[in-house]
């Protein structure tokens, strides 16, 4: 049950003005250094709803050489008490230019049962190439260089480029499309916006959402391809993502905000 894979694959999404000259246009960033999201992962196995795990995001600010970019960092893990069927320590980091988000390098460590991989890329912007360097459960390494576009992202990357997208000119059952390089491939998948709603989350109350259905590629994580997880975010100027639910291989899980700290804009979308 790969929890924190699932959580993040659900933000990949470019620009609702594709072409191939404006796939990812510079946006108006909406997040800003300090922001904390803290969110709760429960899974379904027959009729038992349990809490199993904990994804936190942050942002910070970092320098490479002395050029000065974002530090975006993503940790999830099972409690203490899922820790004995199935342990997860999984971090993800990207290195974003503060301006297009787009990466410059990228870091995923996943420790899940007895699953380790540990996968780097490095983003030459100049000539659309990758630098990747992959191992699995201590094998040696792999090194490969892959082509990419202009506006490909990693998974983490594009969480957040996804925030920034102006979605009031959307219209209901209108698909998105995108690129991210995941697991040393370029995927091509989309969401539909199925319009505004309010949910109740637990802790936050009552919430003002988009709705969108998600395209997902079937394979270890997800028991079949197409439109099967749905997700939520804030309907302000945030767009934080508030609440996710999806079938998988085995059962389903859904993932709730359960805290947040330091948004740019005012929390207008929870009504409490």
């Amino acid at each position: 049950m790969r929890i924190f894979a699932i959580f993040l694959v659900y933000f990949v999404i470019c620009s609702p003005e594709l072409n191939s000259q404006t796939l990812c246009p510079e946006t108006e960033i909406n997040f800003t250094t300090g922001e904390t999201l803290e969110y709760t992962v429960s899974y379904n196995w027959f009729v038992i709803w349990t809490d199993v795990g904990y994804v936190n995001f942050k942002v910070s600010k970092a320098k490479i050489g002395e050029k000065p970019y974002l530090h975006l960092l993503a940790t999830g893990q099972t409690t203490t008490a899922w820790d004995i069927f199935f342990k997860v320590r999984d971090r993800y980091e990207s290195w974003v230019a503060p301006l297009t988000l787009k990466p410059v390098y990228f870091k995923r460590r996943v420790r899940e049962g007895g699953y380790e991989i540990d996968i780097r890329y490095i983003f030459n912007r100049r000539k659309n190439y990758a630098l990747s360097s992959y191992i699995v459960n201590k094998k040696p390494e792999v090194k490969d260089t892959i082509a990419i576009t202009d506006c490909t992202f990693d998974i983490m990357s594009v969480l957040y480029y996804a925030r920034t997208l102006d979605y009031t000119g959307l219209k209901q059952g209108q698909t998105i499309p995108f690129i991210i390089l995941l697991d040393r491939q370029l995927e091509n998948v989309y969401f539909r916006y199925l319009g505004t709603e309010r949910i109740r989350v637990k802790q936050l109350g009552e919430v003002e959402c988009l709705k969108l259905a998600v395209s997902v590629v079937a394979g270890s994580v997800f028991k079949e391809g197409g439109e099967s997880l749905t997700l939520w975010i804030t309907n302000d100027r945030n767009k934080v993502p508030v609440y996710l639910e999806s079938s998988i291989i085995v059962g389903s899980v859904k993932v709730r905000l359960s805290s947040y700290s330091n948004l740019r804009y005012p929390a207008d979308a929870f009504l409490k």
